[in-house]
């Protein structure tokens, strides 16, 4: 039997985490001054997500000491700062569970549709500063998008599916709510 080897990441090496650690405080500095009328003010919850991925995955700042017990090997493993959406190594599993989990159990083995639905320059301001309307405005276009469906489809058995995803990243893109069904 092969012994499996545990590599230890090393995450200061990637230049990802090399520009958030260089650049993040004089970002933080600058912020007031030239971002908050295009992005919104300054989360709170934006440091700590950074503070946290910054100790990602390095043993000084935690670990657990793992060892098999049938044939004794054992590894340190490294604590990780568990931020989706932000840090590649703790995005990457739950992406993947999740997709399974889409494909296995809920949506059924039909063609795809992919709905981009796009938010008027003039209101995009509004959810910069009250993100908590996002989540309204993507209530109130499955409700929309559900009435849609259902009446092409006229089964009052037919239930439509879809996973939103509301994105607001991008400089040509502005705030884009994206539904796929």
């Amino acid at each position: 039997m092969t012994k499996a080897v545990y590599l230890q990441r090393k995450p200061q090496e990637s230049p990802y985490y090399q520009c958030v650690e260089d650049n993040f405080e004089t970002f933080e500095q600058v912020y007031d001054d030239r971002f908050p009328r295009q992005y919104g003010f300054f989360r709170p919850y934006v440091k700590q997500v950074i503070y946290r991925y910054l100790d990602c995955g390095i043993l000084q700042n935690g670990f657990a000491r793992v060892r098999c017990g049938e044939y004794g090997h054992e590894y340190l493993l490294d604590f990780s700062c568990k931020r989706k959406h932000f840090c590649p190594s703790c995005h990457q599993k739950p992406v993947v569970e999740f997709g399974e989990w889409l494909c296995r159990d809920v949506v059924k083995a039909v063609s795809n549709r992919h709905v981009v639905l796009s938010i008027q320059k003039i209101l995009r301001r509004y959810f910069l500063y009250d993100r908590k309307l996002l989540s309204e405005l993507s209530r109130c276009r499955w409700a929309a998008l559900k009435a849609v469906y259902k009446t092409a489809i006229q089964d009052e058995k037919a239930v439509p599916g879809a996973v939103l995803a509301i994105q607001t990243f991008g400089d040509l893109l502005g705030i884009i709510p994206t539904c796929t069904s």
